[in-house]
């Protein structure tokens, strides 16, 4: 018997969180964090649609 298949979690909002928080502890200037987090959303975007591209 196989277990039901479950939707992939969706834990990148979680990861983008932590790390902005580890850059304004650690005393980034809040540029560096604004471009650190647009970064990692533009590169969570062209994952996401790379992805989409394949099914």
């Amino acid at each position: 018997m196989t277990a039901p298949s479950m939707p992939p979690r969706r834990n990148w909002p979680y990861v983008v969180a932590a790390i902005v928080v580890l850059a304004l502890q650690q005393g980034w200037a809040a540029e560096q964090v604004t471009t650190l987090a647009v970064s990692l959303l533009v590169l969570i975007a062209v994952i996401t649609a790379a992805g989409h591209n394949r099914e």
